[in-house]
């Protein structure tokens, strides 16, 4: 996920929104492929980072959200076996009105599709895609904006200033809940966040936290959301209204050193953190909980796909394609750790090296699917209610069909 720069208004965004047809969901005709191609065969991963159009213009370059790892239960390369079981829809021409069941109104083909800069670790799979070239093979023209430090990408996303954006899918149900034209198709991995404590046996348990104070870089991040859910079954209420937990927002890059300080009792972050996984290696902090035990909250995707809900009920095609992409990099990712790690080093999307990355790339499961994010959906809105974070009278049917799109992909 990239929060932290800030996007040129260089390209046109989707046109205001009118009237939404319903998106059709009928499956596409399934398809094979054989393995993905090496990393070598479209790869621009070399030192010339990000080419002319990646947005660079703020004086931070690129996100550095710092090796953040946001997606996937267990170790890296599950979704390797099944590389070629998944379907691809078809590429209609630009006057097509119908294509795999899904109507379009109005073709976005050959548009730029802009998409939040990749941020960390945990955005292999758009790092993969964009550098690999499988956005342009779908025949998408993506771009690659910065947001701005502390934007609401959810918000933005429906505005349409991005296209495209991605975070776990408890990041907008709140803003869906209020209206925001969002639309999530596709879980890109699981496993990446941590919860980090002192090891001194000052919090034994997450139950231990209650009346203590937690440090996040964002209230409404995912680490402060996922995390919310941990709480919940510590028997801990973990809304701010209900004071059991005092959430403290800190700079990503000082919260090592906020509870080693013991200014905060522990920290909630995206995996992946480098600062605070030395201070584990030093043997004065542990990982407390974290979304890999799938004893906890781990069968939650950590990653999908939000997308604009003007592109998607104008050209759900498009929007399938681009889906489809970026599922193909998670896929790629997943049985490619070592040059995936090697991409997101030399372009300087992660700033450090390979062998510093990888171990992070090996805590996530890329395994990317829409039938399993919208199958999560539901007992996690009904499960995410109780944290306070939604209203209490939401319905998690109701609103589980608010937030997920079918865009006929069959895997």
């Amino acid at each position: 996920m990239s929060d932290d720069n800030s996007p040129s208004p260089d390209a046109r965004g989707p046109e205001p929104e009118g009237d939404r047809p319903e998106v059709a969901g009928e499956q596409p005709q399934s398809g094979t492929d054989g393995p993905e191609p090496g990393a070598g065969q479209h790869e621009s991963a070399g030192p010339a980072l990000v080419e002319a159009n990646v947005d660079l213009d703020d004086a931070s370059g690129l996100s550095r959200r710092r090796l953040l790892s946001l997606g996937g239960v267990g170790v890296g390369v599950a979704a390797a076996a099944g590389l070629g079981s998944w379907a691809f829809l078809r590429r209609g021409r630009a006057d097509d009105t119908k294509a795999d069941g899904l109507t379009v109104t109005k073709s976005w083909e050959g548009r730029q599709i802009r998409v939040t800069a990749p941020s960390g670790v945990c955005d292999a799979p758009l790092i993969v895609a964009y550098e690999n070239g499988f956005f342009k093979d779908a025949g998408l023209d993506v771009v690659l904006k910065k947001t701005g430090t502390d934007e609401d990408v959810a918000a933005a996303v429906g505005s349409g200033k991005y296209t495209a954006s991605n975070g776990i899918f408890f990041n907008f149900l709140g803003p869906i809940y209020n209206g925001a034209p969002v639309k999530l198709s596709g879980g890109l991995h699981h496993g990446c966040l941590d919860l980090y404590v002192r090891n001194d046996d000052s919090v034994p348990t997450v139950a231990a936290l209650k009346g203590r104070r937690i440090g996040v870089s964002n209230l409404q991040g995912s680490a402060t959301n996922f995390f919310s859910l941990d709480l919940l079954d510590a028997g801990i209420n973990s809304s701010p209204a209900a004071k059991q937990v005092e959430w403290v927002v800190i700079e990503q890059d000082l919260l090592p050193k906020a509870l080693k300080d013991k200014k905060v009792d522990a920290i909630a972050t995206a995996g992946g953190f480098l600062p605070i996984i030395q201070g584990v290696k030093d043997g004065w902090a542990r990982e407390l909980s974290d979304n890999r035990d799938l004893s906890r909250n781990a069968s939650y995707p950590c990653c999908a796909v939000a997308l604009n809900q003007t592109f998607v009920s104008q050209d759900p095609v498009t929007a399938g394609k681009l889906v489809n992409a970026w599922a193909r990099g998670s896929r790629w990712a997943g049985a490619n750790l070592d040059k995936t790690a090697e991409i997101e080093s030399a372009g300087k999307y992660v700033p450090d090296k390979p062998e510093n990355i990888l171990p992070v790339l090996r805590t996530l499961t890329f395994d990317p699917s829409p039938k399993n994010l919208r199958e999560a959906l539901e007992p996690g809105i009904a499960k995410f209610v109780h944290t306070g974070f939604l209203p209490s009278g939401t319905d998690a049917a109701t609103l589980a069909d608010k937030v997920f799109v079918n865009l006929g992909l069959d895997f």
